[in-house]
């Protein structure tokens, strides 16, 4: 009798195993009561099973086997969680291309783990020794290697059919799972761990447009009146600087400081001589920063590429046309991409070139042997800056230049304090230089502080030098959302519960365009980035190629168009894959450029 309760009971676990992993691995992260419908519990539930009947039939071992996915579970549940303290969401598939950046910058975040970590840290080490004590014993099930086959094909084929069905709109509509793309928090909340990381699976392939047909694509863009330039100017050198995590935290909310945080950027705004300044609306938010290169280089746009994938690592595979190539080709300019940060990052050292760049210059082999000034563990953007203009100084002399900069000051995270980031900016009622919210939001401020000192000076330089220039100034994107949450705080709201205005907002940056020559002043425009550099080149006196004058009139019925949503013409604003039809002539032409154009 005793020996049949141990086996009931061995027996018991062994079938609840599975549960427990999918409940304890949720909770890593949030509770799952009140947030995954039951539907949805069931589908993640199923999946645990899947994967421990799959390695029970390898192993052959029931103990050993849940044993490695008890610690493979607590490890990915962890992973996932501090990548949320670093930067408001969780992985997705697209992030497994991209771990050896995640790996270059992992130094420079804490790791002081949560009190809901250490708990639930705890459960699983409980699980583990719990499971070690149990006594699975199928010995005649380990020898039969044909039904432990048998066995692990039918767990490969129930998860290619558990994959397809959830990709499957209506199953997505019977289970109700969520899908508003841009709150990358509640996707991983509301339907799960690992069921959600499947079913975003689907849009890591790019499906043709409806109705596309290459050829009247590439008849479309023959037939392109060319749109000229605003300007006379004849070649200026263009200086750009995608600024790492430059935004203004008033785009979010309201709050005050002891004194402004970015006076330059500021008063640019209220209509400086030779100045276009507004907002782009970027497809990121936090990271995932090249994909606010893509938009700005090549004229694309997120809203037409599956969610947060990373077009530097998944689709520039040939030369592909941009500004730096245009540019090279039809007017000769010198063209110079260049990052204070490790070269393995984002597959740049592939893409640049593909992209038109004539010379790349990265951290290794350039910037570490130069000594420039740091600030926190980043060289400083005043000291880029200058070595910029160094660089193109040297190379103006016999052809214009284009220089395009990634910089690398203002990284997250913000969480440590540093003697080289002395806070002379800091938020009213948040001054406490031991608490961890103030750490952040004020560590955030300085740095932007220091970055709008760095880009006064720059156009300074600029505004006595004898050959035109003209700067093109934007962030990549807003920062982890965590930094700024003791401003949403004080407006009584919180990131997790933002309505769909405020979310939008957290997709703006602030860009500037300023000139040592003659170009109309505006403010307050509103676009997207993937328009920003046909509004760079009108000003800098340069034609449009036939691509970016389609897309320049089609700016004009909708001027903003990202990931995230589309801005019509009237003002209105839409999810951008709400748009699939009035959106489907840009959708099928960027398509055409993007994969099929001969010229690529």
């Amino acid at each position: 009798m005793k020996d049949l309760i141990n086996k009931s009971k061995n027996g018991l676990f062994l079938v609840l195993t599975p549960i427990v992993f999918f409940y304890i691995s949720q909770n890593m992260l949030a509770g799952v009561s009140g947030r995954i419908n039951w539907k949805l519990q069931i589908v993640n539930i199923i999946f645990y099973y899947l994967i421990s009947f799959l390695l029970t039939a390898v192993i052959g071992k029931a103990k050993i086997s849940l044993r490695i996915l008890t610690v493979f579970f607590w490890l990915f549940s962890l992973i996932n969680a501090y990548v949320f303290e670093f930067r408001g969401s969780y992985i997705m598939p697209w992030d497994l291309f991209s771990v050896g950046t995640a790996m270059n910058v992992a130094g420079n975040f804490s790791y002081i783990p949560t009190v809901r970590m250490i708990i639930v840290t705890l459960i699983f080490a409980a699980l583990f020794i719990i499971l070690g004590k149990c006594d699975f014993s199928f010995e005649k099930f380990s020898k039969k290697l044909i039904i432990r086959t048998g066995i692990a094909l039918l767990s490969v084929c129930a998860l290619f059919c558990y994959t397809w069905l959830l990709h499957r709109n209506t199953v997505k509509d019977i289970l109700e799972i969520y899908d508003i793309q841009f709150d990358m928090d509640g996707l991983t909340k509301k339907n799960g761990l690992y069921a959600n990381f499947i079913y975003e699976l689907k849009y890591l392939s790019v499906e043709k447009p409806a109705g596309y047909n290459a050829s009247a694509e590439k008849s479309l863009l023959e037939s392109q009146e060319i749109v000229k330039p605003r300007v006379s100017v004849s070649c200026p050198d263009i200086i750009v600087i995608m600024d790492e995590a430059f935004s203004d935290p008033k785009i979010d909310a309201e709050f005050t400081t002891n004194k402004d945080y970015m006076p330059f950027v500021h008063s640019l705004q209220e209509g400086a001589e030779n100045t276009i300044t507004g907002y782009i609306n970027v497809s990121v938010i936090g990271g995932n920063t090249p994909n606010t290169e893509f938009e700005f280089l090549t004229g694309d746009s997120m809203g037409f590429l599956p969610r947060s994938s990373i077009p530097y690592q998944q689709y520039i595979r040939k030369e592909t046309e941009s500004i730096p190539s245009y540019l090279a080709e039809k007017y000769g300019y010198k063209t110079i991409a260049m990052h204070p940060y490790d070269s393995s990052g984002w597959n740049r050292t592939n893409v640049y070139p593909l992209l038109g760049f004539d010379e790349m210059y990265f951290l290794d082999g350039y910037f570490d042997d130069l000594g420039l000034d740091t600030v926190r563990n980043y060289i400083s953007d005043k000291a880029f800056f200058e070595q910029i203009e160094k660089e193109v100084e040297k190379r103006s002399t016999d052809a214009p230049v284009f220089s395009f900069n990634v910089t690398m000051q203002n990284h997250s995270g913000y969480s440590k304090t540093f003697d080289n980031l002395p806070w002379d900016v800091r938020l009213d009622g948040l001054e406490d230089e031991e608490d961890k919210k103030s750490i952040r939001v004020n560590n955030y401020l300085n740095l932007i502080k220091l970055t709008d000192d760095a880009l006064k000076e720059m156009t300074e330089y600029y505004a006595k030098s004898d050959r035109p220039a003209i700067i093109v100034f934007f962030g990549d994107h807003q920062p982890d959302p965590n930094v700024l949450e003791s401003i949403w705080n004080q407006n009584g709201k919180s990131f997790e519960s933002l309505s769909d205005e405020d979310t939008f907002n957290t997709y703006r940056v602030p860009f500037v365009i300023w000139a040592n020559y003659d170009i109309e002043e505006m403010s307050g425009l509103e676009i997207s980035t993937n328009y920003l550099g046909n509004l760079l080149l009108k000003e800098a006196g340069i034609d449009l190629p036939e691509y970016r004058s389609f897309t320049d009139k089609f700016s004009e019925k909708y001027p903003v168009i990202s990931a995230i949503r589309a801005v019509d013409a009237e003002g209105k604003s839409t999810v951008t894959k709400d748009l699939s039809t009035e959106l489907s002539d840009y959708a099928k032409m960027q398509y055409y450029m993007l994969f099929e154009s001969a010229d690529r």
